[in-house]
């Protein structure tokens, strides 16, 4: 007759070797997906990556890129793996999976297992940027929001992505002629050299100006092209409003 001792023994045995297997079996699912979604956010944040490497205003770039690099894919990990402990995956034995899971999954994860996946993030990284030629593609863009205006604004749109926390310029140009800095008096908005002008509500300041040209040139960038739009001054219906029209994407959209 076994005494209530050894029954204690062998369920804790019994726990023991399921608690291991579990672990066998789970451990390279939890991981797995890990990897998976910090891979699919590296390809998906890899080109506003790359725009606030080229916004930067250091000389000696080399070491500040890396050192961005490693934060931007250490929050990606932290993130994902975050995410990952708060929707537990599901087995077929669902009751003790989640009990076993909470021990052995990603609540648990060695701190070995993130750097791997930090390096070979990284490593996907520059290898994207040497096979696909992305440091040409970067400079292609840099081409297109060459004039100095344009610079501005591509530095606006990085303050309104949360990419860039440099002080951005007082000054606002204006987005049709790309020379004159906008003016405003009690009445309108206008340039200083071109004929833009429009009427200015209570609320319509050139700093909410400048936020509405930083937003649009933002949901341009993200909608994946990266042309450089251009702002005209249209009248319809006996309402003059500032577009924003770039034919590469079909998109025209007014701005104010």
């Amino acid at each position: 007759m076994k005494t209530g001792e050894e029954e204690d023994n062998k369920k804790a045995s019994t726990r023991s070797s399921i608690k291991s297997l579990n672990s066998f079996n789970n451990y390279p699912r939890w991981k797995h997906k890990l990897r998976e979604n910090c891979y699919n956010r590296l390809r998906a944040d890899r080109s506003r990556l790359l725009w606030k490497m080229r916004s930067s205003d250091s000389t000696d770039h080399s070491p500040m890129h890396e050192e961005l690099i490693k934060t931007t894919f250490q929050d990606i990990v932290s993130d994902e793996l975050r995410k990952i402990k708060e929707t537990p995956l599901k087995s077929c034995s669902e009751t003790s999976d989640d009990m076993l899971w909470e021990y052995d999954g990603p609540h648990a994860a060695y701190q070995g297992d993130c750097e791997e996946i930090l390096l070979e993030m990284q490593k996907i990284f520059y290898e994207d940027l040497k096979n696909e030629q992305i440091g040409k593609e970067s400079d292609n863009v840099t081409k297109e929001w060459d004039d100095e205006e344009d610079e501005y604004l591509a530095r606006a749109v990085f303050e309104n992505m949360h990419l860039n926390d440099e002080k951005v310029g007082k000054e606002v140009w204006c987005p049709i002629c790309n020379q004159g800095a906008l003016q405003q008096n009690r009445r309108r908005i206008f340039c200083s050299l071109c004929e833009l002008e429009l009427n200015r509500g209570d609320e319509v300041t050139l700093e909410f100006l400048r936020d509405l040209l930083a937003e649009v040139h933002g949901q341009h960038f993200d909608r994946g092209c990266r042309s450089k739009p251009k702002f005209c001054i249209q009248s319809k219906f006996d309402i003059t409003a500032l577009y924003m029209e770039c034919q590469d994407c079909n998109t025209f959209e007014i701005v104010i």
